[in-house]
C-alpha cells in the first residue's frame, strides 16, 4: 500500500515508518528537512518536504497517489494551535481533495472529555479536540482516530487492549505498540469510522484487532 506518513520524524513516526516498510508499503515519509531526517534507508521509503504549515492545495500535491494517510505528528506543545489543530485539519482537507479516503490520526485519551482538560495539558487537549471534530463531523474519510494513554518510550510487547472504558492518563503505553498498532490498522479496511483508545495490555495487536473486527460485523 502507498502511505504517507506526516510527521514521519517524530517519536512514533520514526518507529511508524520503519514498521510499514518492513511489511512491504510504499512509504512516503513527510518531514521538514528530508536530507537530515531521513531515518530508514530502504528503497520502499522516500523522505520527502512536508510542513504544517502549508496550504492545503500544496499539501493535497503532496498526497496525490497515495492510498493511505497516516497523521502522527505533533508540536509537543509548542506550536499547537498551527500543528495540532489547523495542520491536522489541513492534510484532511487536502486528503479530501485528491480522493486519498483512508485517513489515520493519532490523537489522545481524554480530548473527548472536557471534564479533565485543566491543568497544564488544557491547550494540549483543546487542540486535539478540535482537530477530532474535525475529522468525525466535517470529512467522509474512511477515518480511524487513535487515542493512545501517555506514551512511554519503553520497547514495545506487541500487546494492547483496546476500548478499555476506564483508560485515562494514569496507564500508559509505549510509542512503539502504538506505530505496530498504525501499521497493522493501515491494512485492515474493514475496521473504519472508529474511535480506538489503546493501552499496554496482554493481547498480541493482530489478536486485538481480529476480536475487534468481529465486533465490528456483529453489529
Amino acid at each position: 500500500m502507498k502511505v504517507f506518513v506526516v510527521g514521519a520524524n517524530g517519536q512514533i513516526g520514526q518507529q511508524l515508518v520503519a514498521k510499514l516498510s518492513a511489511k512491504g508499503d510504499q512509504v512516503t515519509a513527510g518531514v521538514r528537512r528530508p536530507a537530515e531526517q531521513a531515518v530508514v534507508k530502504a528503497a520502499n521509503v522516500q523522505y520527502v518536504l512536508f510542513n504544517l504549515t502549508w496550504s492545503v492545495a500544496k499539501m493535497a500535491t503532496a498526497f496525490a497517489d497515495q492510498e493511505a494517510i497516516i497523521f502522527a505528528a505533533g508540536s509537543a506543545g509548542k506550536d499547537l494551535l498551527r500543528v495540532d489543530l489547523d495542520g491536522a485539519v489541513k492534510t484532511m482537507q487536502a486528503a479530501t481533495q485528491v480522493h486519498v479516503k483512508r485517513y489515520l490520526l493519532v490523537s489522545s485519551v481524554n480530548a473527548d472529555q472536557p471534564d479533565k482538560w485543566a491543568g497544564s495539558l488544557e491547550n494540549y487537549f483543546i487542540a486535539k479536540h478540535y482537530a477530532d471534530e474535525w475529522l468525525l463531523h466535517r470529512t467522509d474519510l474512511d477515518y480511524l482516530l487513535i487515542r493512545p494513554v501517555s506514551l512511554t518510550n519503553q520497547a514495545g510487547s506487541g500487546k494492547i487492549a483496546l476500548n478499555a472504558g476506564t483508560a485515562d492518563l494514569q496507564q500508559q503505553v509505549s510509542r512503539e505498540n502504538v506505530a505496530s498498532l498504525l501499521a497493522e490498522l493501515i491494512h485492515r479496511p474493514e475496521l473504519q469510522q472508529l474511535e480506538l483508545t489503546v493501552t499496554d495490555g496482554d493481547t498480541p495487536i493482530a489478536m486485538a484487532l481480529d476480536q475487534l473486527s468481529a465486533q465490528e460485523w456483529r453489529v
